[in-house]
């Protein structure tokens, strides 16, 4: 589990040749401990794995990096182009420094909607889906479905981690939404600060 920083139940019951419930009462232990966090069917180490905060505490973190990300990232969006904005507090402050440009946004966050809506150039589609209380982003089989019938110039997504491995999320539902929205864009911009870098995350979403 060191080596990969992640394991399934299911692995390592065979690798230790004991039960499964063995290896859950054990990771529970660990978990307490903060030595990891389990998932679904599994578990992560915590030394490499990124932080998960509520939606209201990563607005507040690292203003000034995302500041800058926010502006650096604005200045590449043409008048008039088609943008998916994801849920996440790096892409708001995207949104924050796009000014008037006349543009048609397409977003599963309500926090990100009502700051579209202050913009009088800007046609606005909120996703459907269930909505993460917590989190305030619209996640699901509705989601998903309706990302599939746009093709957008943009999308822009933050992430809950980047390494050699891939691109991280730490909840499948978010991820899922994630990789569709990859899907419908011309072009992705991925954006994440210094603490992202080198970790993991529960779900790969991109390669």
């Amino acid at each position: 589990m060191k080596e990969k920083q992640n394991a399934a139940i299911d692995d390592l019951a065979e690798q230790l040749e004991v039960s499964k419930d063995t290896i859950r009462r054990d990771l529970m232990k660990l978990e307490e401990k903060n030595i990891v966090r389990r998932t679904h069917g599994g578990a992560i180490l915590l030394e490499r794995e990124a932080t998960i905060f509520d939606y209201e505490q990563r607005s507040t973190k690292l203003n000034g990096v995302k500041l800058q990300l926010g502006k650096t990232a604005a200045a590449i969006i043409k008048d008039n182009s088609s943008v998916i904005f994801d849920s996440s507090t790096t892409v708001e402050s995207v949104i924050n420094q796009i000014g008037m440009k006349p543009l048609t946004a397409i977003t599963n966050s309500l926090t990100h909607a009502m700051l579209l809506a202050k913009r009088s150039a800007t046609t606005i589609t909120l996703l459907p889906g269930k909505l993460h209380k917590t989190q305030l982003f619209l996640h699901g089989s509705d989601t998903i479905e309706k990302l599939k019938q746009y093709s957008v110039d943009y999308t822009f997504l933050g992430v809950f981690a980047l390494s050699s491995e891939g691109i991280f999320i730490h909840t499948e539902e978010e991820g899922l939404v994630k990789r569709q929205m990859v899907k419908q864009a011309k072009t992705v911009v991925a954006l994440a600060d210094h603490t992202k870098m080198d970790k993991t995350g529960f779900l790969r979403f991109v390669i």
